[in-house]
């Protein structure tokens, strides 16, 4: 498998790789009940932390997976 794409930039839209800076306010966006009120419920920091984990585990196995936009 050739090397994943690091990012996919337009006009007005980047996508790109989960960078260490993303996770703390991916975390306040998912501990915000307002934000996740269509979802199971909000996560913890340690519940976010992993979902990242999750989602760069998959970028590395399969070289696609949920962008950072």
């Amino acid at each position: 498998m050739g090397t994943p794409f690091l990012e996919l930039k337009t006009e007005r839209l980047l996508l790109r790789r989960w960078r260490p800076s993303d996770r703390e306010p991916f975390a306040r966006l998912n501990a915000d009940p307002v934000v996740m009120q269509y979802f199971v419920g909000t996560l913890s920091r340690e519940d976010s932390d992993e979902l990242v984990d999750q989602i760069e585990k998959h970028f590395e196995e399969h070289a696609f997976g949920l962008w950072a936009i």
